[in-house]
């Protein structure tokens, strides 16, 4: 609990709102490595995870960081409960159009966030990135690609605590 002079400053239940509760860094060193989006839903790698144990508050945001590129293709996001895609909720899944889409042939770092609420305290819980393309040319890549230390991005999960209210604006 967050106090001055017995004033709190947390929303009840919200000590932990802002805490990274895991985290996950794929390939800042590693060699250059490439995962195809295909055009199921699926886990590409099943190293795309964060693992956290759920706070008192219920609710966290998931952020995941990455390097893409595509050839006039596009992606859609979701979280997946297990490496063979199993979706987390309707709502975890952001299918409404390409989340991403690349107009030519480019490349660049994206990062897509969920807001997951209503856990149990204290629950060890894994998710993973899941992504669906909309053509054959979609990839998600990071290390280093040539000796001399030229890097592609590491590709980041990350469980952030949230406070017990949340406005969503509706």
């Amino acid at each position: 609990m967050a106090k001055k002079a017995s004033t709190e400053f947390s929303v009840s239940g919200s000590s932990y709102a802002g805490m990274i509760l895991g985290y996950r860094m794929i390939g800042e060193d590693a060699a250059h490595d490439s995962y195809t989006v295909t055009t199921s839903y699926v886990v590409p790698d099943s190293a795309m995870t964060v693992r956290f144990v759920a706070p008192p508050s219920g609710n966290v945001e998931i952020s995941c960081s990455f390097w893409m590129s595509a050839i006039s293709d596009g992606a859609e996001f979701s979280l997946s409960t297990g490496t063979s895609y199993a979706e987390l909720d309707e709502t975890h899944t952001y299918d409404a159009d390409s989340t991403i889409f690349i107009d030519e042939t480019d490349h660049t770092v994206h990062t897509i966030i969920f807001a997951v609420t209503g856990l149990t305290a204290g629950t060890d819980t894994t998710y993973y990135l899941a992504g669906h393309a909309t053509g054959a040319a979609t990839y998600i890549r990071h290390g280093r690609f040539r000796t001399g230390g030229a890097h592609s991005p590491p590709i980041i999960l990350k469980a952030v605590a949230l406070p017990a209210t949340i406005v969503t604006g509706q």
